[in-house]
This record gives C-alpha cells, sequence and structure tokens, in this order.
C-alpha cells in the first residue's frame, strides 16, 4: 500500500504545552489496491487514530471501523454542521461509523467525513479529536488479462450537471472494440484515444453494488486481433485520513469557489458538460453559487410539451404499429410519454455552465426517452397472448422474439462493429421496417411438426424466428452475421 504522509502545520514543541497540537494527514495513492485488512493511522496529542482503509458492507450498510490509543467515551459523525453517520463505540478502544446505503451518497461524493471522539482527562494530551475521512469508490479484485490497465480509485466529476464516478483505463495496444459491462448490463464508455477510455458510474449504481460480489466486467479486441478481458469488483475506501485537535472547519475549510477553479470554468467551451479538467464535484460545485445557472421548471414543462409533440405525431404512431403491433399502438405511445416526462424531469434544479449546455441536457433527456421507446419497446408494454396456430399471433410472436435476441445480442464483435443502440439510432428507420415486416408479412414456413419458422431480415442480417405452434411461445431466434 502506497500513500503520502502530509503535515497540516508546524507547531515547536512548546506548542503541545500551550493545549495545541499538530494535525496529522495521511492520503492513499490513487493505484494502490484496496485492502480489506489494512488500517491508515494519523498521529497528534500523543493520541492515535486507526481507520480500516476498506469500509465494510453490512447487508444495507457501510461500515467505517476505527479504534484509538486511548478509551473513547463517546463520539459522533457528522458534515457541515449536521449529524452523519451512527457512531457506536464497540468496546473501550474502537467504534464503527454507519450509513445506510440509501444515505450513503453524500459521503461518496467527496464530502469531508468528520469523527469526533472524547477521551478521559490526561494532562498534555487532548479531551478530543476531531478525524476527517474522505471516502471514494475503489476496485478491488482485478482479474483477467494485464492487456487492459483500469484505475483503482473512482473520482467523483461533475458531467451534464451530474456528479458520477470516473474511473481511467488503457489498453496495452489500440483496441478496434471495447464493451463494459455490470451483471450483464452494457454500461456507456468515452474512447479518449486509441488505447485511453473513461467509464463513468451513476451513484445509485455504484452504492448497490459496492461491498458486494457484483463485477465489473471488460471486454476488449486490440488491433493485434487479441480478445482481452479484466473484471474488477467495486468496494468504498477511504482516500485521506486527518486528524486535529483545533475546530475542524478551521483546519478543513469547505471549498469557496477558488479563484482558479472559477477561472477554468469560464474558460472551458461553451456548452461544456464535463468540468473534471476543473477539479472533482465537491470542488466545483462550490461554484454553483457563483456562476452557472439551474434548470427551472419552465425549461422542464417546456422540454416535455416539445417531446410529447413527436410522441403524438403521426410518424411516430406509424412507427409504434410497426414496433409492437396495433393492439399495443397506445401502450407504446403512453409508456414513451411517461418515460420522457421522468427523464425530462430528473433534470430539474441541475447546475450548468451557459444556457448552450442547459439545451442540450434537456435535449438529451427527450431524444433518450424517444429513442428507449425504439431501442426497448417491449419493455413498454404488455406481452401479446399468443394464440397457436393462428398465422397472425405466429407473426407476432416471432417480430416480439427478435426484439427480445436483439437486445441482447453482442453486435460489437460482428460485421457491424457497433452496438444494438448505435445501430438502432443510426438505421432507425430501417429497424423499423425491419420489424414491421416480422409482424405483418414475412412468410411463415414450416418447420418441425409443432413449429413454424419466420423468416426475413433485419438490417442486412438474415433471420429465422422458429415459434411453437402448440404454444405459440417462440423457441429460437437466429440471427446470422459474421
Amino acid at each position: 500500500m502506497r500513500f503520502v504522509r502530509l503535515l497540516l502545520s508546524i507547531c515547536v514543541a512548546a506548542c503541545a504545552a500551550e493545549g495545541e497540537f499538530l494535525d496529522d494527514e495521511i492520503e492513499l495513492d490513487p493505484d494502490s489496491k484496496a485492502d480489506a485488512a489494512a488500517e491508515l493511522s494519523v498521529r497528534t496529542g500523543e493520541t492515535t487514530v486507526w481507520m480500516r482503509q476498506a469500509l465494510e458492507r453490512r447487508g444495507d450498510l457501510f461500515v467505517m471501523r476505527g479504534r484509538a490509543s486511548r478509551n473513547v467515551t463517546e463520539g459522533m459523525g457528522f458534515i457541515i454542521d449536521d449529524p452523519y453517520g451512527q457512531f457506536e463505540i464497540r468496546s473501550a478502544r474502537t467504534f464503527e461509523v454507519t450509513w445506510s446505503v440509501s444515505e450513503a451518497r453524500t459521503l461518496v461524493d467527496g464530502v469531508d467525513q468528520f469523527v469526533r471522539m472524547s477521551y478521559p482527562h490526561s494532562n498534555g494530551r487532548p479531551d478530543s479529536l476531531t478525524a476527517r475521512a474522505i471516502v471514494r469508490p475503489r476496485f478491488s479484485k482485478f482479474t483477467g488479462s494485464s492487456s487492459i490497465y483500469l484505475t483503482a480509485e473512482l473520482t467523483p466529476v461533475i458531467q451534464a450537471g451530474e456528479t458520477v464516478y470516473r474511473a481511467k483505463g488503457k489498453t496495452s495496444a489500440p483496441f478496434t472494440s471495447l464493451q463494459v459491462s455490470l451483471d450483464g448490463q452494457p454500461l456507456a464508455i468515452t474512447q479518449v484515444d486509441g488505447t485511453h477510455f473513461e467509464v463513468d458510474l451513476a451513484p445509485h449504481v455504484a452504492l448497490r453494488i459496492a461491498g458486494t460480489t457484483s463485477k465489473l466486467d471488460l471486454v476488449a479486441r486490440l488491433n493485434t486481433g487479441t480478445r482481452v478481458e479484466k473484471q474488477a469488483a467495486l468496494g468504498l475506501s477511504i482516500k485521506k485520513l486527518a486528524v486535529t485537535a483545533g475546530d475542524p472547519y478551521e483546519k478543513f475549510p469547505r471549498p469557496n469557489c477558488a479563484t482558479a477553479t472559477k477561472t477554468c470554468l469560464l474558460a472551458l467551451p461553451d456548452g461544456a458538460l464535463d468540468t473534471a479538467s476543473c477539479g472533482e464535484a465537491f470542488v466545483v460545485n462550490s461554484c454553483a453559487r457563483v456562476i452557472g445557472l439551474r434548470i427551472d421548471d419552465v425549461a422542464v414543462t417546456g422540454a416535455i410539451a416539445s417531446g410529447h409533440t413527436v410522441t403524438s405525431s403521426s410518424a411516430f404512431r406509424s412507427d409504434a404499429l410497426g414496433l409492437v403491433g396495433a393492439d399495443r399502438v397506445e401502450q407504446l405511445i403512453g409508456g414513451a410519454e411517461q418515460t420522457l416526462d421522468d427523464r425530462v424531469s430528473q433534470t430539474f434544479s441541475r447546475w450548468l455552465l451557459t444556457n448552450t449546455a442547459k439545451a442540450k441536457v434537456l435535449s438529451s433527456a427527450v431524444d433518450g426517452a424517444i429513442a428507449q421507446a425504439y431501442l426497448h419497446p417491449l419493455d413498454l408494454v404488455e406481452p401479446l397472448v399468443a394464440i397457436p396456430g393462428d398465422d397472425a399471433s405466429v407473426r407476432n410472436a416471432a417480430a416480439d422474439g427478435l426484439l427480445a435476441e436483439l437486445a441482447t445480442f453482442d453486435f460489437e464483435n460482428t460485421e457491424f462493429h457497433r452496438s444494438y443502440a448505435t445501430l438502432v439510432n443510426e438505421f432507425r428507420a430501417r429497424h423499423v421496417e425491419s420489424i414491421r415486416e416480422f409482424r405483418e408479412s414475412n412468410p411463415i414456413e414450416l418447420g418441425a411438426a409443432e413449429s413454424a419458422v419466420v423468416v426475413g431480415r433485419w438490417l442486412d442480417a438474415y433471420v429465422e424466428v422458429v415459434v411453437s405452434r402448440t404454444t405459440g411461445e417462440v423457441t429460437r431466434t437466429l440471427i446470422e452475421v459474421d
């Protein structure tokens, strides 16, 4: 484990006699791996405080475990003048601070977590100390190829007005494709250049999996033709630990939109959504009171109305008919509008730098909701009731079976070299028409005695969907692509 120890103030020996003590801080190296048993220690006033580096996951709780070189009589966890974290003395010199998963967001976003400890009076030593801990999401238990590197520490940064936890990675050679998934669900990546990439985890996702058996999976195909994989588990870990006998708010003041931070933010291009180059989220957010703007209810209402003009159009209705069939058109339209309303409403009060950035965020929320209706229409409608032996029901079952298969198919490692989402966004009209033909007109061929085979194409790929004539259920879907 690598770390840097910092002395936060300089005090001659005589100061201790007057009740002043030397503050101490330790900072974990961003690339050191989290060790569940390792401890960080800080010392002042002839008193040492240890904290377990990795927070423990106990069911729905995150637990910070600590101990001191003196008996602890009482304590509390707090941030910004408010109690935060449940403090409990476990034995004479050991203690824990716990947070539920649902309330740990503030902790992981980078706030200064203070833990005050009181001790029996002892001449020449402080009666109380306050530890400051800064917590980060952190990868551990790496397995797989060394040809993919991933930073251990994730950094909270502001992207599109929201805090996300960012990991950076690189491959040993330029990659032609890269997929990142969590529990089988794909995650978006940002390709920085031929070998470097970034992965952002939404806070609710990171907190849900931290300290569990879930693994982040990375699969890359290098330009050498080699396929490489890597896996990593996520936990929460203390990045910095400090201790002071003084006023913690004076010793560790909150960021107050420093001139350098403000200058950096104002120098970003108009419409910029990523502020990581100007600092981590906790620092950048300190400028929200000084510059920029927030999305208000008027902007949200306007964006929702704009989106509804699309979902209520004849063009969208026609596409809905092709995607889910006549009986479920209204369901798809209603589901798309509900998704749109929810996504746009979630942008309310986001802090952004310019009106151009605000327009981008609102437009992205609207477009993303509409795109979701084309990508995963079955998520927005009720399943069809199969009618065995009925040709119309067979075709509808085949179309639904194809949509279900498309949603899970790995197109990036085929001749398409793109994800399903990218293909649908690029070829939306052809996607709709392909599904419409399966639903309305594609030929039904005789398969086995109990099976019907609906054949057709999705984009340029040959497709067969086998439907049971007895149950009306899809038994096999073939997408023929190299």
